[in-house]
């Protein structure tokens, strides 16, 4: 089982979808399983897709260094060739050491902002859990109070155990849907940053 609770650990796509929760007895109020999957699913969504434009930052990176070997390679051959030895204009080898170095730096602040997203995602998202359940017992005492009254004050405990189930399950079905929303406004905030270097680059 992945220990969620430590923050020291960077999350994998991995880990993300093998996570699994300690289920709560009968008599312990919990969160349900499935919105938990639910949820553990998009995060994973969205560090694929993190994944996946770091990689193609690096790519670029790769490739800019890969033109630097090359023309390193071509000027080797020219000493060679020439009678006398060809150096490289001191402004060539800046311009192209400028561009492995802002390479670099587009791919260091793609990975850094990808970081700050994912972890305020995080705090948001366990910020939400936590005033989901709030609610969702307020709402389910509320809804069982109002089931007694029109009981004539009369119990019944596994009608009012199906209430408080019913009505968290609708509250956190509001939440997973809060964090769909979330979620999909942290991938556009990626994608808006990574076509902003792109621009730059």
């Amino acid at each position: 089982m992945y220990n969620y609770r430590s923050r020291d650990v960077k999350v994998t796509v991995g880990q993300v979808n093998n996570a699994r929760f300690s289920m709560t007895s009968l008599t312990r109020r919990g969160y349900q399983p499935d919105e938990v999957h639910r949820f553990l699913e998009l995060v994973a969504d969205e560090l694929a897709s993190r994944d996946q434009r770091e990689a193609a930052l690096r790519i670029d990176a790769e490739k800019l260094k890969e033109a630097l070997r090359s023309w390193q390679s071509q000027q080797s051959s020219l000493r060679l060739q020439a009678p006398v030895p060809a150096t490289p204009t001191s402004t060539a080898v800046n311009l192209v050491s400028q561009a492995q170095q802002q390479a670099e730096s587009y791919v260091n602040q793609a990975q850094h902002y990808s970081r700050q997203i994912i972890a305020q995602a995080r705090s948001q998202a366990s910020e939400l859990m936590r005033q989901t359940q709030a609610r969702a017992k307020e709402e389910a005492d509320r809804a069982v109070a109002e089931y007694r009254r029109g009981n004539e004050g009369r119990r019944d405990a596994e009608a009012e155990d199906r209430i408080r189930q019913l009505v968290r399950a609708r509250s956190f079905l509001e939440a997973v849907e809060v964090a769909e929303e979330q979620l999909r406004m942290t991938r556009e905030g990626l994608e808006q940053e990574v076509a902003k270097l792109q621009r730059e680059a």
